[in-house]
């Protein structure tokens, strides 16, 4: 039986992911250990003696365990380095301050998977491999008549120009009807940002200040908000053309999804049936007020989405791919 030992990053969408990849190893047959790096030891891997380390980004060279890093460098021959980024591998998310770690990385006998098929070639061993989800840990079992209804969702941080004038003109035309679901932190940032840059008037500050609702940490917490939303805004931050994780998840919540227009979209799921898409934020405007309008199409299209999550993205799936790779690969171990 394969041993896999995934370590958890400091980052929640990070965790998330990784928790997929932990159900999909398990369906795969394989015996897997998940910890967070900030505790992981190198006892842990002595006693566990994996046959691959998974890490989110760029993994256990990130951790401040010094004695831990130097370990599984010094060990690469005996299990295989193994790291999921959706991250752009240069990028602020990736190296927080630690931009060093690319040309670290790259020295490493290390296999790599990349969300985004532009960033593939940027690192050596390295393949493309979309997101997923784990549908089963956004399945809402009982509906619960208190959970509050929101029309216009947005879930993850408010943080830069691109998507602050986004959501500067959902308040401009929607107003209260916007719900934000972030870090305090980040929204306070761009309630500084959205006053310092004039995105929005005085007035439409405190409408905007009054959409935040808190933050989401779990997989049921997130799955409530995403199903009864009428519509749920993805605003992309990163990459070229991969799907970051919002567009899975919000289906497997069975959430209806109005998502930027990028090219892997249509690779994966059929625009208008299975979710839409917005060219530009006038386009943005004119489909969420039709799909508020018509909100049986919109209930219509998250179902099929729904199911085409389920059965082309799932984490076993990606699991699978991922030990295939492993097995064909030229990596020394």
């Amino acid at each position: 039986m394969i041993k896999v030992l995934i370590t958890l990053p400091n980052s929640i969408a990070g965790t998330l992911i990784m928790r997929g990849f932990k159900q999909g190893f398990k369906s795969n047959g394989c015996f897997v250990m998940a910890k967070d790096l900030r505790e992981l030891t190198v006892d842990d891997i002595k006693k566990f003696k994996p046959d691959i380390i998974l890490g989110y980004d760029y993994g256990f060279l990130f951790c401040d365990n010094d004695e831990l890093k130097n370990y599984i460098i010094d060990n690469q021959n005996k299990f295989k380095l193994v790291h999921y980024f959706a991250d752009e591998p240069q990028g602020k998310y990736a190296c927080v301050n630690k931009p060093y770690l690319y040309e670290e990385f790259k020295k490493l006998n290390a296999y790599s998977f990349m969300w985004d098929r532009g960033f593939a070639k940027e690192l050596p061993n390295c393949s493309f491999l979309p997101l997923a989800v784990n549908a089963k840990a956004y399945r809402i079992d009982e509906f619960d008549e208190h959970t509050p209804t929101y029309a216009i969702s947005f879930v993850g941080r408010p943080l830069g120009e691109k998507r602050q004038k986004i959501l500067a003109a959902l308040i401009k035309k929607f107003g209260s009807k916007v719900n934000i679901f972030s870090y305090e932190r980040h929204f306070l940032q761009s309630l500084d940002d959205m006053k310092e840059k004039q995105f929005l008037t005085d007035k439409e500050l405190d409408i905007y200040k009054s959409a935040y609702r808190g933050f989401l940490t779990t997989e049921q917490e997130l799955a409530k908000v995403y199903a009864n939303s009428f519509v749920n805004i993805n605003i992309t931050l990163q990459g070229k053309s991969g799907l970051n994780y919002r567009v899975f998840e919000v289906l497997a919540s069975r959430g209806f999804l109005l998502t930027d227009d990028l090219e892997d979209i249509e690779r994966n799921f059929l625009v208008s049936k299975e979710l839409e898409t917005y060219k530009d934020v006038y386009d943005l405007l004119d489909k969420t007020e039709f799909y508020l309008n018509n909100v049986n199409i919109a209930q219509k299209i998250a179902t099929i989405g729904f199911t085409n999550v389920y059965k082309r993205h799932s984490y076993t799936a990606r699991a699978k791919t991922i030990l295939e790779k492993l097995k064909d690969s030229d990596l020394k171990n």
